[in-house]
């Protein structure tokens, strides 16, 4: 209690609006010093306390039960789902379907709504798949995703176009167990995520290496988890699919629905402003503490912008401190700015830490996850201003977020950061 006491602002993923994400601390409901400002110009998805993938509308943060248990603020950038009618596996010529046949509306999805469709092979020997063509261009990375579930076959293969992404572009899954399976050498990575009810969501990266105004991307029944690619079978088994995506990306973003043409689903932006003016922070210094979660699986791409507490707007050039990522390897860094020179402090190893930086006028300490990992490096702003997020760039994915307007102690920063 002690520690709540001396802080100035707390905000977790609980009191929300349309615009606003309203901190619980102040709690004096005729202040809004502790309120963030919500932005985002489109709709999005998440997952939500059912488990269940719904749309929120226009601004509304985005609060995310897609970790499990309590909820999390998901902040992502800006992605183009360049698949249309992501739901509709059976609509031509967006779709095709080789070697097999599609049942619309077969079963339940992960919205909750009967609006899978079932993928079933026909017998022939051959690749039995379904496939879009999209357009790509080479150098860029690609990120493929599906929602998929076991019907009466175990497992399911994302295969690209040889000659646009190398001979071997080309992920298992085994949607039975939930476990990866083989994955070809000109793939970068891939995953499957629990979605609930037997779904799973896989995904797979992949660089371009030519661009083409039409690249087959291909949604394939395959036998056995280290079938290779394209592989030649007689199924006559099925899966069911839901919620097919395709982005220019190094990790799969939040679900974007697409009906007749691609879908933009615009960046989240959060912002506290005049947070040295409402005395949030002091001339003293201050303490800020940030939960972060799912660090290595959103930080795949490295970018300058990220979440920013400084004494400007969203700039590499103003006094302050910067959650980015770095370069190699891509993790998440803490990052101080002084006089327009960036210099990382600490780069975090861990999917989920805690992290406390307090500064006094002087000098700047970091603590991460109970151990005090920087010691008075030198810095002497205390004006900050901006607490605020270029969501263009990376996501960040948060549990709660706090600032105390003086220093904390070393013991309250070790304790607060090992909670």
């Amino acid at each position: 209690m002690s520690l709540l006491l001396d802080t100035s602002l707390v905000v977790t993923p609980t009191v929300y609006n349309a615009g606003t994400l309203f901190g619980i601390v102040p709690t004096d409901p005729s202040s809004n010093n502790a309120d963030f400002t919500v932005t985002r110009a489109t709709t999005k998805t998440r997952t939500n306390s059912a488990g269940l993938i719904e749309t929120i509308a226009i601004n509304v943060p985005s609060i995310d039960y897609s970790l499990g248990g309590c909820p999390n603020i998901l902040l992502e950038p800006q992605r183009t789902n360049l698949f249309v009618r992501s739901e509709e596996f059976n609509t031509t010529p967006a779709w095709s379907s080789i070697l097999g046949s599609v049942t619309a509306n077969a079963t339940i999805s992960p919205s909750g709504s009967m609006d899978a469709d079932r993928f079933t092979g026909d017998g022939t020997l051959g690749s039995h798949r379904v496939a879009q063509g999209v357009s790509i261009t080479s150098g860029s990375a690609y990120t493929i995703s599906c929602y998929v579930k076991k019907d009466t076959n175990d497992f399911f293969q994302f295969y690209l176009t040889a000659g646009n992404f190398g001979s071997n572009a080309f992920a298992n899954f085994d949607v039975n167990n939930g476990v990866l399976g083989t994955l070809g050498v000109n793939s970068i990575t891939s995953s499957i995520t629990d979605a609930g009810n037997g779904w799973y969501r896989c995904s797979m990266t992949s660089n371009a290496i030519s661009s083409s105004t039409s690249v087959s991307m291909n949604l394939a029944l395959i036998p056995t988890a280290t079938s290779s690619r394209s592989f030649n079978n007689e199924l006559t088994t099925s899966l069911f699919l839901w919620g097919a995506q395709i982005e220019v990306s190094t990790y799969p973003t939040s679900y974007i629905p697409t009906t007749s043409a691609t879908v933009t689903r615009n960046a989240d932006n959060i912002a506290r402003n005049n947070v040295f003016t409402n005395n949030l922070i002091t001339a003293n210094g201050g303490t800020w503490f940030i939960d972060l979660r799912n660090n290595l699986s959103l930080t795949r791409e490295a970018f300058t912008g990220g979440l920013f507490l400084n004494t400007g707007t969203v700039s590499n050039t103003n006094n302050g401190f910067l959650f980015r990522t770095s370069t190699s390897p891509a993790r998440m860094t803490i990052n101080k700015i002084v006089s327009g020179t960036l210099t990382q402090l600490y780069q975090l190893l861990t999917n989920n830490s805690k992290i406390a930086i307090k500064w006094d006028g002087t000098t700047a300490d970091v603590f991460v996850d109970g151990v005090k990992v920087v010691t008075a490096t030198a810095f002497t702003t205390t004006a900050m201003e901006n607490l605020i997020t270029d969501g263009t760039n990376r996501a960040i994915q948060y549990n709660s977020m706090l600032l105390a307007p003086t220093p904390l102690t070393d013991e309250q920063c070790i304790a607060l950061t090992t909670l």
